[in-house]
């Protein structure tokens, strides 16, 4: 093994960068042609309690240009229904505060040192907010039990795919607690754990967790079909009168699940419809599924918004692909419904944005990828003095696409006919690095695992003029798709195991 060049290269080196920062990041850089993101994972994090992944493995220009997985947290701060739990390596405190005032203070008292060629976002914060949370910033009626609703975690440990670079980068962030000397037992810890995953880089695939039979693969819902449909003729309804623009209305469904989560993100990763995807844990508590087309990009104070709707599977030749184009884009309905939601998008930015800053970039251009058409718009605007990346995530919650327009009547709407709290269902997965860079992304194809059950969702889109019975079966098939791939998730841990060749879906 040739020797190591970590960054910064000596004691010396990091305790400059100590007098001006809370956080200094010592890293080594490897080449990355030997490695992927689901086998790192599973050399460094298989059996991790606290585990973040997220890939751009499509290297959509819409995301930053890296993958990232983060483990050992140097914090995590968890909001349940107005409280958060702040959970350190040295103790665990729950605070009579909301989740973002939690990590806005936590996030401030970190002041992480810049290296070269290290993206700032290694140091920062990643997770997700709940569909819950938006009853809090909108003062909405309480749902029993509580739920959690989101869960932010800055993370001692992080691994950074650079696909630009082609390099693969191990990252220790090392916590100074504003000392700017003797910090000499930090620095070789650090050095040592950088030492230590290159080993267990190069070592062998650990063997996968043994499996238990998963009995009946029943999926029950708190609604009947019936019932769902009935529900949404009661909204549709609403819609017509006038009280409403749209709403999405969502069914939750659950089954047992025995495998281990990570078996079905091998699966849900290899969809052609995220930008990305993202598998979260945290204790008892995983999250795993795709960024979808709708998101936030932030540099600096620069941000951008994506705004995509009304998405229709590719053709099969590019002449087949034209006529589909030119048919979507010359649809009135749609044009106008994509209106709507670029409106919303407008008012979500205008809450935080500098007066005479927001901007419209593209209007309803149809986009074309291998697998989709769609409509998109893009946003620009510059962050207002005073506000920063968690005033951006606020406003962008709750989930217009999600929950509908307006958006306070479409939640109270959505309360009162669901019976069962969404949390993950119109969830936003996000990366921030306070005031350096904000990835916020609306998140599809999503599942929830805790403990042994699995739970997901089916929806119906309801815009007044909708065929419901058309609209009923759209939203059905990514519940289907996401039911298949637990199952199929089930039978391959059953198999007979080769750790040494985990690359099938990788």
């Amino acid at each position: 093994m040739s020797a190591m060049q970590f960054n910064p290269a000596t004691y010396d080196a990091f305790l400059r960068l100590a007098q001006e920062a809370t956080v200094v990041p010592v890293a080594l850089s490897l080449p990355a042609d030997i490695h992927t993101p689901v086998g790192v994972f599973l050399k460094l994090a298989g059996d991790a309690t606290d585990a973040c992944l997220f890939e751009n493995h499509r290297l959509d220009r819409r995301l930053p240009p890296y993958t990232f997985l983060g483990l050992s947290p140097r914090w995590v701060v968890t909001g349940k229904d107005g409280k958060v739990e702040l959970r350190t390596s040295h103790a665990t405190l729950e605070r009579p505060e909301t989740l973002l005032q939690a990590a806005r203070r936590r996030l401030r008292a970190d002041i992480p040192a810049r290296l070269a060629n290290v993206p700032e976002l290694v140091s920062g914060a990643f997770g997700y907010l709940a569909h819950e949370l938006a009853y809090q910033l909108y003062d909405g009626p309480r749902r029993t039990p509580p739920t959690v609703e989101g869960i932010l975690a800055s993370f001692g440990t992080v691994v950074v795919f650079n696909h630009l670079r082609q390099q693969l980068q191990l990252v220790v962030n090392v916590a100074t607690d504003g000392r700017t000397e003797r910090l000499e037992s930090e620095y070789e810890q650090a050095c040592d754990r950088l030492r230590t995953l290159r080993q267990q880089l190069d070592g062998s695939f650990p063997e996968p967790p043994p499996t238990t039979s998963s009995g009946t693969r029943a999926i029950v819902s708190p609604l009947t079909p019936e019932q769902f449909r009935r529900a949404a003729e009661h909204v549709e309804q609403q819609i017509t009168a006038g009280r409403l623009d749209s709403v999405t209305l969502a069914q939750r469904l659950e089954r047992p699940f025995r495998a281990a989560p990570f078996a079905a993100y091998r699966l849900l990763r290899m969809s052609p419809e995220p930008l990305g995807t993202f598998f979260f844990r945290s204790g008892n508590l995983t999250l795993l599924g795709g960024a979808a087309n709708n998101l936030v990009r932030g540099e600096d104070d620069t941000l951008r918004a994506y705004v995509a709707t009304h998405e229709r599977p590719a053709s099969n030749t590019e002449f087949e692909m034209s006529l589909a184009a030119a048919e979507l884009a010359d649809d009135e309905v749609a044009a106008n419904q994509h209106l709507l939601f670029v409106d919303a998008t407008r008012n979500d930015l205008g809450q935080v944005a500098g007066y005479g800053s927001l901007d419209l970039e593209t209007l309803s251009s149809v986009e074309q990828t291998p697998t989709h058409l769609r409509l998109v718009s893009t946003l620009h605007a510059k962050l207002a003095p005073g506000r920063d990346y968690l005033d951006v995530l606020a406003a962008r919650l709750p989930s217009s696409l999600w929950t509908g327009l307006p958006k306070a009547s479409a939640l109270r709407v959505t309360t009162e006919v669901e019976p069962v709290r969404r949390h993950h269902f119109g969830s936003h997965f996000c990366l921030l690095a306070p005031q350096i860079e904000l990835l916020a992304c609306e998140t599809c194809q999503v599942i929830e695992i805790t403990g042994q059950v699995a739970r997901f969702h089916a929806f119906v889109n309801l815009t007044g003029d909708t065929n419901l019975g058309d609209a009923l079966i759209r939203g059905t098939r990514p519940a289907q798709y996401l039911a298949a791939i637990l199952e199929q998730a089930e039978a391959e841990s059953a198999q007979p195991h080769h750790p040494t060749s985990p690359s099938a879906t990788s």
